[in-house]
């Protein structure tokens, strides 16, 4: 007799089991795997080691230096001038300015490895706190002849202090590396915590698919959506392929819309694609480095509930890169952003709710692409849960919208071309989705316009009335938002492949490059001021120092760096002489104004001969003091004309009374670290494949394609799937890479005993389509690759995910395998993906870790 309750009961038992066994693994892999990285830290270095300097025993090395963070342990680095020495190691840190012992450590010195940092655990650890001065002293005590050499720099560190040894003072600082941040136990609450949202997620699959109590396109939505979302916090912002300017391009789109309902008279205008605005405090070092790592996740997840009191108009323009002038795809999550605007949530918010609306969006489309397939469910729900297409679906990337309308409309161009009703005309609802996908498609990458196309496959009957107008409207409204919204990527391209612009060649002088070391005698005046009279951008510098510092021998490396950032432009010479002469308890020092043109004419223009108008200047300090005064000595012809000699305009003064240069040389870095993320073309990389370049050069086309199979061939299959994640530093081992190939290759196969569709001269049209985007994405990339390299530029395997649903369903041979019934093969595929992406969930956590 059957038992009543087996059917009813075991979908839930084998989705219990299914849970049991997933957390089991993932408790064993947190034992052997993630438990020994709690102890996992953040270390920064504060001086790097050039050279060493002996201490003799009972001698006291000290080091004065300002640190803002946590001190959890402290990493010296020593040189060994002989044998290992033996004895302890007396480290004690204290209060610079109160002389309070905070923390002191005992290390034994038979561990200490030479050229590098050996660290000691403070104790206690010392809390942090902003502009700390702490004063650190290192004490060795020997038992045998063998001494130690304390690291430091080759000269004192840019705004750092000297060292000293015994009493002695040493010309460099110490070099230090400290230990800021533990992971400690919240890895183990992350990791846990997302495993079992996994498991939890494809023990749902199991009881769904088994119970048939939810639709499959719902199943689909739940999946996309749920593990997307895990997606999103194992790989947080920043961390997707070129999402920084895709996250450029929302905020300024938001910040745009803010600025059009705003009441500030400040309007925004068009903004280049080089210019980014946020607003006012969105921006964080540590969510911004698009590395991620376990910190990463402690700070992204814990400023997620951060608000701000900044008005939801506040802007603020970066120097930083956006995608293109097509503001199409990026509506959601910059919608998304704009409500963060109005709730005043923070940055981190910002970024988790502009993401959560692609990946919405994305699920809503993957979704309704598996409903409305009339054959190929199963192509669509892999495609859908492929690693990298949730990866990019839970990212602010355009591929999220791209990647849903391609496949809604790849699943209702099927459904009305080969649909069970090809008689029957559409529903408006279901006609009105197919034509807005295929006009939203189009312009979102041009690339794909030929999937948009397919629509002309369509027959007559399925459109209604006046059939061929509603085609030819079609795709006149795609070709002309595709014109209209990229207009400036066609221009890019068709001037790919210009002559080579030659780059004028930088002559850096004498004067420049022979700089005085620190520490060396000090000449006569008269001397020195006649060396730094040339007109140079070092000289300038050196002026600085000397006429308003006193200083006649500048650090070399604080020299170096202000020149280097005059060259580049981070600072203005105007600028850079304010934050000298109007520096803070300086600013309201000057009565005199004779005195005060004599000075700055002497900054400015090497001496007093061919001043200019130093009535003027006298007469506006007079009436303004001493700001009015440097602006009229500044902005004389005679001084631009110097500086133009240079290269460089003499630029405006700052806002900001006084000017702080500490503040204003962590600017400078920080828009040298801004830069270095930017995308900049070297001139060696102007003269690329372009069309006339081809047509002469054949064999080297085909060679640098053979090249790209053999070299990159993995890379393109690993990032077709997701093998190869964030900017593809993070790799799936490769049994997942072969796996997902397989239920590719599963989800394919034809149902035995059905007609397969598209058949016939429709099926070589839509072959011929997906080709045609596949070498249109291959073309883009070739166009843009230097003659100099030696393969393909750019070109990735996740370009082709847009027309894979239709590349699996017409390319593929059709009589190799079948599937007995496609309802099983639909079940089984999708437990097969639920669980799979479980387990690459994990993998892809203990690679980060593992950093």
């Amino acid at each position: 007799m059957k038992n009543p309750n087996k059917k009813k009961y075991s979908p839930l038992l084998a989705a219990l089991a299914t849970l049991i066994v997933l957390l089991a693994g993932a408790v064993l892999i947190w034992l052997t795997e993630v438990r020994p990285n709690v102890g996992k830290g953040r270390s920064e270095i504060i001086t790097d080691f050039l050279r060493a300097e002996l201490i003799h025993d009972g001698e006291t090395a000290e080091q004065v230096f300002t640190y803002d963070k946590d001190i959890l342990t402290i990493g010296l680095e020593f040189y060994l001038p002989g044998e290992q020495p033996k004895g302890e190691l007396d480290v004690v840190l204290y209060d610079a300015d109160t002389g309070e012992e905070l923390s002191r450590s005992v290390g034994t010195m038979d561990y200490i490895v030479p050229d590098q940092y050996s660290t000691l655990g403070m104790d206690p650890a010392v809390t942090g706190q902003e502009g700390r001065r702490y004063r650190l002293t290192v004490t060795p005590h020997y038992t045998t002849d063998a001494i130690l050499a304390v690291g430091h720099s080759d000269g004192v560190a840019l705004w750092k202090e000297q060292m000293s040894v015994g009493g002695r003072v040493v010309d460099g600082t110490m070099a230090m590396q400290i230990t800021y941040q533990r992971i400690g136990g919240y890895l183990t609450r992350f990791f846990l915590v997302i495993a079992g949202f996994a498991a939890v997620l494809a023990a749902f699959a199991v009881w769904a698919v088994l119970s048939k109590k939810v639709a499959m396109h719902r199943l689909v939505f739940v999946l996309v959506l749920g593990f997307g979302l895990l997606y999103s916090f194992v790989l947080p912002p920043y961390s997707a392929p070129d999402e920084k300017y895709h996250i450029n391009q929302s905020f300024t789109l938001a910040c745009r819309w803010a600025n059009d309902l705003s009441h500030d008279e400040w309007r925004m205008g068009k903004v280049p694609t080089t210019t980014t605005f946020r607003r006012v405090g969105d921006e964080n070092a540590d969510l911004q480095n698009e590395n991620t790592t376990v910190f990463t996740w402690e700070v992204f997840t814990s400023e997620l509930t951060a608000t701000t009191d900044e008005p939801f108009d506040s802007h603020q323009e970066y120097n930083e890169l956006q995608t293109d002038q097509n503001p199409l795809l990026y509506v959601a999550s910059a919608a998304a952003v704009f409500l963060a605007y109005l709730l005043h949530l923070g940055f981190a918010p910002a970024l988790a709710l502009g993401r959560l609306a692609n990946l919405l969006l994305f699920a809503v489309l993957a979704a309704l692409a598996v409903k409305a397939a009339p054959f190929g469910k199963r192509v669509f729900t892999v495609a859908a849960l492929l690693p990298m297409t949730l990866h990019l679906a839970a990212s602010f990337s355009r591929d999220a919208p791209l990647l849903g309308l391609c496949f809604a409309f790849t699943a209702l161009l099927l459904d009305a071309a080969f649909g069970p009703e090809k008689k029957k005309a559409l529903s408006p609802a279901r006609l009105a989705a197919l034509l807005l996908c295929g006009v939203l498609l189009a312009p979102g990458k041009l690339v794909y316009l030929p999937l948009a196309a397919l629509l002309l496959l369509v027959p007559a009957a399925r459109l209604g009335r006046h059939a061929k107008a509603k085609k030819c409207g079609y795709l006149a409204v795609c070709l002309l938002l595709a014109l209209v919204l990229n207009s400036g990527l066609l221009t890019d391209t068709l001037h790919v492949g210009a002559a080579q612009t030659t780059a004028a060649e930088a002559t850096v002088t004498a004067d420049e490059t022979d700089r005085a070391a620190k520490g060396t005698p000090e000449p006569p005046d008269e001397v020195y001021e006649e060396q730094i009279g040339a007109n140079t951008a070092g000289s300038f510098v050196k002026r600085l120092y000397y006429y308003v510092e006193d200083n006649a021998a500048p650090a070399q490396s604080e020299v170096d760096f202000w020149v280097q950032a005059l060259k580049e432009g981070d600072v203005s010479p105007a600028v850079l002489g304010q934050s000298f002469v109007f520096a803070p308890g300086r600013a309201d020092s000057y009565t005199d104004a004779r005195g005060f043109f004599r000075e700055m004419a002497r900054i400015f223009m090497g001496n007093e001969s061919g001043s200019g108008d130093g009535i003027g200047a006298m007469r506006a300090f007079d009436e303004g003091g001493a700001m009015q005064a440097y602006k009229a000595v500044f902005g004389q012809d005679s001084v631009a004309a110097l500086f133009g000699e240079l290269g460089m305009e003499v630029g405006a003064m700052d806002d900001r009374m006084p000017l702080d240069r500490t503040v204003l040389a962590q600017e400078v870095e920080a828009a040298r670290a801004t830069r270095a993320t930017q995308s900049t073309v070297d001139d060696d990389d102007r003269e690329t494949y372009s069309p006339g370049y081809i047509l002469r050069h054949p064999a080297a086309t085909v060679l640098l394609f053979v090249r790209s199979v053999v070299q990159n061939g993995d890379h393109y299959l690993r990032t077709l799937v997701g093998g190869s994640l964030s900017y593809y530093t993070v790799d799936l081992a490769w049994g997942w890479v072969v796996v997902l190939y397989l239920l590719l290759a599963y989800a394919a196969l034809p149902v035995q005993g059905a007609k397969p569709q598209p058949a016939g001269r429709t099926r070589v049209w839509c072959c011929a389509a997906a080709a045609l985007c596949a070498l249109l994405a291959v073309a883009g990339c070739l166009l843009w690759t230097p003659i100099r390299y030696e393969t393909l530029y750019g070109l990735q395997g996740r370009y082709f995910l847009p027309i894979l649903p239709l590349l699996l369903l017409t390319c593929l041979p059709r009589r190799a395998a079948a599937v007995p019934d496609e309802a099983a093969a639909q079940d089984n595929l999708t437990i097969a993906l639920a669980l799979v992406q479980a387990g690459v969930i994990v993998n892809v956590m203990l690679a980060i870790i593992a950093r």
